[in-house]
């Protein structure tokens, strides 16, 4: 048998001969372990991304609260910004996100299958939400409010509830977030760590039934299809099913209230 403990390397410093059990170089001390060093390095590095994503995150969400102002131009511009800064991480790390921008193997099948679960997941979601906030605070929360005083309120409450969402959240977290997560842990811890964070974003409690389920299930269809899109869509049908449901009962309650009076 081979004597591991008299064979030899060289220093990739200065090149001198040294044991491979060494750590360290005999001649110059330089560390040997140069790969885990490196990989230390990179999962430093993607650490620190992550942190910065994290602030800039809490600090966009934080905004209206602080700033406590809830208009239309307010909540667009809120939009805009959060586009840009997603766009901005997104294409720092190019390289390896780009390939999520890919839909390999395609399936128009199990895309109408998504949209059909998420249509009706949606609707049981705003249903039992309507009904959670009736029962804990006598009272139902509507993101129409904000865009009913404008002419093309309805539109603009689409384009801000469902299509920013849908287009930068996924790409903000099922895209640049996992990816660095997965870049220092498994894929589900990835998917975990993400969806949990992409949860607490949202600043709702009442919501943890099905928001946390909700990104954790879009977690594992980004991993299994190796791609953002069908969360994307999948992630618009829910959002704009809820904005049509609530748009529907905004008419109804407003003709019941006209025809009172």
């Amino acid at each position: 048998m081979e004597d591991t403990e008299n064979l030899t390397k060289v220093c990739h410093n200065c090149q001198s001969e040294i044991l491979t059990s060494n750590h360290y170089c005999n001649y110059c001390g330089q560390t040997q372990n140069a790969e885990e060093i490196e990989t230390a390095g990179f999962k430093w590095s993607n650490l620190q991304q992550l942190a910065l994503f994290f602030v800039v995150q809490v600090l966009l969400c934080i905004t209206p609260a602080i700033i406590k102002e809830n208009s239309i131009f307010f909540n667009l511009s809120l939009d805009v910004v959060m586009a840009i800064t997603t766009l901005i991480f997104f294409g720092y790390s190019w390289a390896e996100n780009k390939y999520l921008l890919k839909w390999p193997a395609f399936s128009l099948k199990k895309l109408l299958l998504f949209i059909v679960i998420a249509s009706l997941a949606s609707v049981i979601v705003q249903y039992l939400v309507t009904h959670l906030n009736l029962i804990l605070w006598n009272k139902t929360q509507s993101y129409y409010d904000t865009f009913s005083g404008h002419p093309y309120g309805k539109y603009l409450m689409i384009l801000s509830i469902a299509i920013f969402p849908a287009l930068f959240e996924e790409l903000a977290y099922r895209g640049y977030l996992m990816q660095k997560l997965i870049n220092i842990f498994d894929e589900k811890q990835a998917i975990y760590i993400s969806s949990f964070i992409f949860f607490i974003m949202h600043f709702s409690l009442i919501s943890f039934f099905w928001l946390l389920p909700f990104a954790i299930t879009l977690g594992f269809i980004r991993i299994r299809e190796k791609t953002i899109w069908y969360g994307v869509i999948i992630h618009f049908i829910f959002n704009l099913t809820a904005c049509l449901y609530e748009l529907v009962d905004y008419d109804e309650l407003q003709h019941l209230l006209n025809s009172l009076q």
